[in-house]
C-alpha cells in the first residue's frame, strides 16, 4: 500500500495540490466527518455497539479505495479532469486521515481527555513529518538525484528511488504515523522534480508486482468459514453500505463540486468500503475494540464492496449516459478536463537540435517538452523555467507519460543513432499517424530512419536544426507565419 500511494504522489506535484479548487478539501474533509458520524449513529441503534466500536467502525467505512479508484481513473485518462481531481482529492484526505485514526485507535480504551491528546499529539507529528520530509528533502534529495543520474546507471537510479521511499516510510512510521504516509509525501516530493518521469518508469515493474501482493494479504484476511456463519448480516451490510455512502456524498458533491451527473458518477465510484478500513480493523482488534465476529464480518463486507466497484462504475456510466459521452460536462468541466499535456510537441533530446528547435516552437506559441538524459543540463533549463524532464528519451514508457498520444508531433534528436532508430520503428508501430521528425547523422541513416516510420529525416551535415524546426512547423502550423 505504501508503494501504492507513492506512485499516486507521483501523480500530483505540488503546484497541481496549490491549484486544486478549496472546494475538494472542503469536500474531502466534510466527506469523512459526516460519513463516519452517520455510519456510527446506524451502528449504535441497529447493532448496539458502545460508541467507540462505532466510531471506530464509521471512520474506517467512510473510507474508500484508494487501490481500485485510482487504477480505474487512470485507465480511463479522467485523473487531471475535474471529476477526477476532486475524487483524487476525497481519496488524498482519506489516506491522509488514516495517520491520526491509527494512532488514536489505542486511546479510545481511555477517557475523553486521552483521545483529545492523542489526537492533537498525532496531528502535530503528520505536521513535522510533511514538514521534514517535502523541506529538507528538496534541499537534499535532488542534488543527490542529479549524481546519481549523471551515472546513466539505471540499476542504482531504481535502488534510490526505492531507498527514498523506504527512508520516507519509515520516517513516519518511527513517528508512529502510517508508513503510507511518508510514501505519499515522498512521490510527491518526486513530483515537483524533473525525475519524476524517469521515476515512474524504473518503478512500474515494481508496481504490479507489490499491488498483488498486497491484495493476496487481503484476502489472508479473509476467513472463508464465517461467510456461512454471517451471511445474513453481511448480505445487509453491503448494500447499506453502498447505499448510505453514496447517498451521503452526491448531494455534497453536487453543491460544492459537480453538476448533477459528475457528481452521481462521483458518488458511486466512491461508495465501497476501502483497504484502509481492513487496517483500522485489524488494529482495532488488537486493542480488543472489535469483537472476532463482528471483524471478520466487516472484513468480508469491505473486500466485498470493493470487489464491486467496476460494477458500481458501470452503473455510474448506465444512468448517467450524457456524462459516459462526456456531453453533460459544465464549462468548468471543460476547462480542466483535458489531460495534462496535450496538442504538444515532443523533444526527444535537447541538445543543440532539441533547444533550436524548442525555441522556433516556443516563437510560434506551440507548446512542447523535452527529455533529455543529462540531469545537470536538465537542471539548467529547468532553473531558466523550460520544461524539460530528465529520463531516458529513447523509453517509450517515458515518453508516454509526458502525453505521447496526444501530441501533435514528436522530434528524435537523441544523440545514438541505433536508438533513435528503434524509438522510431516503436512509435510508428504504436501510433503509425504520429508526425515524427528526426535527426539523422548521414544520408544512410535518414533511409533507415524512414524505412523505420520516421516522415522526416534529414541528414548532416546541413543547418540541421532549422530544418527540423521548418519541418514541424510546416507540417503542424502550414499558415503560421514567422513573427517579426
Amino acid at each position: 500500500m505504501a508503494f501504492l500511494l507513492f506512485t499516486v504522489g507521483l501523480e500530483l506535484p505540488i503546484n497541481r495540490l496549490r491549484v486544486m479548487p478549496q472546494a475538494i478539501y472542503v469536500l474531502g474533509i466534510a466527506q469523512i466527518a459526516i460519513t463516519g458520524v452517520v455510519i456510527a449513529a446506524v451502528a449504535m441503534l441497529l447493532l448496539d455497539l458502545d460508541i467507540r466500536i462505532a466510531i471506530v467502525v464509521g471512520l474506517s467505512l467512510s473510507l474508500s479505495s484508494t487501490a481500485i479508484v485510482l487504477p480505474l481513473l487512470v485507465e480511463r485518462r479522467e485523473l487531471s479532469s475535474r471529476f477526477g481531481r476532486g475524487i483524487f482529492g476525497i481519496l488524498m484526505l482519506q489516506d491522509l486521515a488514516v495517520g491520526p485514526l491509527l494512532v488514536v485507535l489505542p486511546s479510545l480504551r481511555g477517557d475523553a481527555e486521552d483521545i483529545t491528546s492523542a489526537l492533537g499529539l498525532s496531528l502535530a507529528k503528520a505536521l513535522i513529518a510533511t514538514v521534514v520530509i517535502l523541506g529538507v528533502g528538496r534541499l537534499l534529495l535532488r542534488p543527490l538525484m542529479v549524481i546519481i543520474a549523471a551515472t546513466r546507471v539505471r540499476e542504482i537510479f531504481a535502488a534510490l528511488t526505492l531507498l527514498i521511499v523506504i527512508a520516507a516510510a519509515l520516517a513516519t512510521h518511527w513517528a508512529g504515523l502510517s508508513m503510507a504516509l511518508g510514501a505519499l509525501l515522498a512521490g510527491i516530493l518526486l513530483a515537483d522534480s524533473a525525475f519524476r518521469h524517469q521515476v515512474a518508469a524504473e518503478i512500474e515493474p515494481f508496481r504490479g508486482l507489490l499491488l498483488g501482493l498486497f491484495f493476496m494479504t487481503i484476502g489472508m484476511l479473509l476467513q472463508t468459514d464465517q461467510l456461512a456463519a454471517h451471511w445474513l448480516s453481511i448480505a445487509l451490510l453491503v448494500p447499506c453500505l453502498i447505499i448510505v455512502k453514496a447517498l451521503i456524498l452526491f448531494p455534497m458533491a453536487r453543491s460544492l463540486l459537480l453538476s448533477t451527473g459528475p457528481a452521481l458518477r462521483m458518488a458511486l465510484v466512491l461508495a465501497q468500503g476501502g483497504e484502509f478500513a481492513l487496517v483500522l480493523f485489524g488494529e482495532a482488534l488488537k486493542f480488543n475494540l472489535l469483537t472476532g465476529g463482528l471483524q471478520q464480518s466487516l472484513i468480508i463486507s469491505v473486500t466485498i464492496s470493493m470487489m464491486l466497484t467496476p460494477a458500481l462504475a458501470w452503473l455510474a456510466d448506465k444512468l448517467v449516459p450524457k456524462i459516459g459521452k462526456r456531453s453533460e460536462l459544465e464549462k468548468a468541466d471543460l476547462a480542466t478536463s483535458a489531460p495534462a499535456y496535450s496538442q504538444h510537441v515532443i523533444l526527444a533530446g535537447y541538445g543543440r537540435v532539441g533547444r533550436t528547435v524548442a525555441a522556433r516552437l516556443k516563437s510560434r506559441g506551440i507548446p512542447w517538452i523535452a527529455i533529455d538524459n543529462d540531469p545537470y543540463r536538465v537542471a539548467r533549463e529547468r532553473r531558466a523555467g523550460h520544461p524539460v524532464y530528465f529520463g531516458a528519451a529513447d523509453r517509450i514508457e517515458i515518453l508516454e507519460s509526458v502525453g505521447l498520444a496526444e501530441a501533435q508531433a514528436l522530434v528524435i534528436a537523441i544523440d545514438n543513432p541505433k536508438s533513435a532508430l528503434q524509438l522510431a520503428a516503436l512509435v510508428h508501430y504504436i501510433l503509425p499517424e504520429m508526425l515524427v521528425v528526426a535527426r539523422a547523422y548521414d544520408d544512410t541513416h535518414a533511409a533507415e530512419l524512414r524505412a523505420a516510420g520516421v516522415d522526416i529525416a534529414i541528414p548532416e551535415p546541413s543547418p540541421i536544426s532549422d530544418r527540423i524546426a521548418d519541418a514541424v512547423l510546416e507540417r503542424i502550423n502550414p499558415v503560421a507565419t514567422e513573427p517579426a
